[in-house]
């Protein structure tokens, strides 16, 4: 038996990016146009700009996967400290947006440094982990798996709590893959499933704490109480009204009512109005393609020989996977609203270039990965 790479292009996630993207692009269109209309006083400018970060994110993808992913591997080290220190800079003197700092100008360019950190946050820990191989003991090991894992955790959560918890959902899920030790995983989801249970009295003490910010509490409080927090809770409640609307065909194409009232309804509540418009048959597209895109690239992770490789590829899909689930969640008032997009659907070009980059280096694993012949 012999090792050859298997030099193959992976069409299945390439086919059902484009689609998510294409389709993505005509429901944000409707989405966007009435907001766009109102600010910039063309219907069709948010589309075009989503449609040139579409354009650039998919020729990057294709150049990362002609890419050898070990080559990442190698720079991920100074691309992560080069992000943890956009992370701290945009703290300090980022853009205000809903209450916290998220963007930071340079050269011209506005860009989010906290989604370039999910993409650097795990291609060095996946690094880091195949190094130590799952050695935890080892206090050396252990600290530094903190340092990449956690502390720009901690650092994006002060002042993006969203982002924050999908960092968080993402380094941990990684740590547990290689991890000998469960217990603490255990613990960790028992923490979760009791601050969910028991949100309301918890966020009060996080707030008390310092832990938590005045307008996360009231989104916490506006979830499981919207009646009495109309004001925040507003953007949910229409975009439920949304969702119920659509039911199962959908009030047609362009036919919205609520992307006129929900406040940009182009971004994390795009969903509500793909619902309204499509229905129930235009959202079950959707999950299909979201179904079909996760359930491969987890299926490429798990066939990998090379610990690398396999993190690699399972962290990316584990970030794709948070994404869709946090963001249906919050749309239906499941989870308390935390501002996080659609991939590759919602208006946003500094996640939809990540997330075309991060397909890349997943085509790239396929590309370069080594299978068994005789």
């Amino acid at each position: 038996m012999t090792e050859v790479r298997t030099k193959k292009f992976e069409y299945t996630i390439f086919t059902c990016v484009i689609f998510l993207v294409v389709f993505g692009l005509i429901v944000l269109y409707s989405a966007s146009s009435v907001s766009a209309s109102r600010i910039y006083d063309n219907s069709y400018y948010l589309f075009i700009r989503q449609a040139i970060f579409c354009g650039v994110g998919l020729m990057l993808a294709l150049l990362f996967s002609f890419i050898p992913y070990k080559l990442y591997s190698s720079f991920s080290k100074y691309v992560f400290l080069g992000c943890l220190m956009l992370v701290v800079m945009t703290a300090f003197a980022g853009r205000i947006s809903r209450g916290s700092s998220r963007w930071i100008m340079l050269r011209g360019i506005i860009f989010q440094p906290s989604e370039l950190m999910k993409l650097a946050m795990i291609v060095y820990l996946a690094k880091v982990l195949t190094e130590i191989k799952g050695d935890f003991d080892r206090k050396d090991n252990f600290l530094r798996v903190i340092m990449v894992a956690y502390v720009p955790t901690f650092v994006i959560a002060l002042s993006n709590l969203s982002t924050g918890i999908i960092l968080f959902i993402i380094a941990t899920t990684m740590i547990f893959a290689v991890s000998k030790k469960k217990l603490i995983f255990i613990f960790i989801i028992t923490l979760v499933v009791l601050f969910y249970i028991f949100a309301y009295p918890m966020s009060k003490v996080l707030q008390t704490a310092g832990l938590l910010k005045t307008y996360q509490v009231g989104r916490i409080f506006a979830w499981k109480d919207p009646d009495n927090y109309p004001d925040i809770a507003y953007q949910t409640m229409q975009g439920l009204y949304a969702i119920g609307s659509g039911r199962i065909s959908g009030r047609g194409y362009l036919s919205s009512i609520q992307k006129a009232i929900i406040p940009e309804a182009q971004n994390d509540m795009i969903f509500t109005i793909l619902c309204e418009e499509l229905g129930i048959v235009g959202a079950g597209l959707f999950f299909i393609l979201y179904i079909i895109l996760i359930y491969r690239i987890f299926t490429i992770s798990f066939r990998q020989k090379n610990l690398n490789s396999l993190l690699l590829t399972f962290g990316i899909g584990v970030h794709i996977a948070t994404q869709v689930i946090l963001n249906i969640g919050v749309v239906t008032n499941l989870i308390p609203n935390t501002g996080v997009t659609l991939p590759f659907v919602s208006y946003g070009g500094s996640s939809l270039i990540v997330l075309f980059i991060e397909i890349g280096i997943v085509m790239s694993v396929v590309r370069f990965e080594k299978i068994e012949s005789e």
